[in-house]
């Protein structure tokens, strides 16, 4: 039961994380838009310099790319739904 919790928990945290960020989207204001990027890379620069994420700083900055990439996609939606 603790691996299945282990393996879907970051996902439930990521789903939850795209809502906020939608919901922030649709917004008027769009300095709400960039509250969950800027928290994704700054627990991205924590999670390496702790040395939580055991990875080379390029897999971290890929990751951190990707993420933006979908966040930045979320946004555009948001913004068309409005």
């Amino acid at each position: 039961m603790m691996d299945f919790l282990h393996y879907i928990l970051p996902v439930i945290i990521y789903a939850i994380l795209l809502a906020i960020h939608y919901f922030l989207s649709r917004t008027g204001n769009k300095i709400l838009g960039l509250i969950v990027p800027a928290g994704v890379i700054a627990s991205l620069v924590y999670m390496y310099q702790a040395d939580i994420i055991h990875m080379k700083m390029i897999g971290v900055i890929i990751i951190g790319i990707v993420a933006l990439l979908f966040l930045a996609e979320e946004w555009q939606r948001a913004q068309k739904d409005k």
